[in-house]
């Protein structure tokens, strides 16, 4: 198993606007918070194994949100979106984690406060997939 945390707060990348070069008709969307999905993927280069892993992957990603003052829920119900956090970590680990993200055959995904002495962030779980 490959288990790792990456301290920082965790920051969704989203798609603001799509640029058309020479006013073509071709369209190319711009991302924006891309320097977390970069620092994430020069984490995931650090502690990730020799050699990308071959064959179906189980991943299991738990983001750690600052907590604020006097929070309305236990859970983080307002944004970032979770989609919105994984949406360029994926892609990004291509060729690091594993050879490419469509390895990934079961996904946990979970948001939570930095709470009890926990550190902002994200903790990152790969393990190869267990053959049922």
């Amino acid at each position: 198993m490959i288990s790792f945390f990456i301290s920082g707060v965790p920051k969704s990348t989203q798609t603001g606007s799509v640029i058309r070069p020479g006013g073509g008709k071709r369209a190319f969307p711009v991302y924006r918070n891309t320097e977390w999905a970069s620092y994430c993927r020069l984490a995931a280069s650090q502690h990730g194994p020799m050699e990308p892993l071959t064959g179906p992957v189980e991943l299991r990603l738990t983001f750690y949100l600052p907590r604020p003052k006097k929070p309305k829920c236990w859970w983080p119900v307002t944004r970032p979106d979770l989609d919105n956090l994984i949406k360029k970590l994926t892609d990004g680990w291509n060729k690091i984690l594993w050879e490419d993200d469509a390895q990934i055959v079961h996904m946990e995904l979970e948001k939570r406060y930095a709470m009890n002495g926990t550190q902002v962030g994200l903790k990152v779980y790969v393990e190869a997939a267990d053959v049922p």
